[in-house]
């Protein structure tokens, strides 16, 4: 695919979002989302994937007694920024949100992953935790609110940008099945 069809793609999948989150939509319902942006440099953290360090100009305050010098400080690139957003969340500012946030990780080069992505961040608080399962649906482990609305997201962008009908209810796969299915990697 040609970088320009790429982009023009990206372009078009964001409005989408921007369109189908923000306020209700035609037949169904999609409660209003807040779109934040939260900041690239974050304080390092020690969970997770290695992060990308950016060093500063802005020395510590306390100098190495050995040389007598600054040491630097770092900030770093958010493997997934999730952390401000939660914070915001629980001020109880916002309830919903989404953001097309970037995300760093320092992966050594591996073939199968990349350093830079962006990913479709959504959150929600107060959502419904009932059974609500029809008859047969596999789909145990509450949260109906986020899976209505992520799949209806899929079937809208897959319907917008492939042309391409999704059924009304996604297949679920048990923790079973999927263990059975896929063996893990180490």
């Amino acid at each position: 695919m040609p970088i320009s069809c790429a982009l023009c793609s990206t372009n078009k999948v964001s409005r989408l979002l921007f369109h189908l989150l923000s306020w209700s939509s035609g037949t169904t319902y999609v409660p209003d989302f807040l779109e934040v942006e939260t900041p690239i440099l974050l304080k390092s953290s020690p969970e997770g994937a290695r992060e990308f360090l950016v060093p500063t100009r802005n020395p510590l305050a306390s100098r190495s007694e050995a040389h007598n010098v600054h040491e630097p400080r770092f900030f770093a690139l958010p493997q997934s920024p999730q952390q401000p957003k939660q914070l915001l969340m629980c001020s109880g500012a916002v309830d919903r949100y989404y953001q097309l946030a970037r995300c760093f990780r320092d992966e050594d080069g591996r073939k199968d992953r990349q350093p830079e992505f962006t990913q479709i961040d959504l959150e929600m608080a107060f959502v419904s935790w009932g059974n609500t399962n029809p008859e047969g649906d596999p789909w145990r482990i509450g949260g109906h609110q986020v899976r209505d609305i992520v799949e209806d997201l899929i079937r809208a962008i897959w319907m917008q940008m492939e042309k391409i009908p999704l059924p009304d209810r996604f297949n679920v796969m048990t923790y079973h099945e999927a263990m059975c299915r896929v063996k893990p990697t180490n």
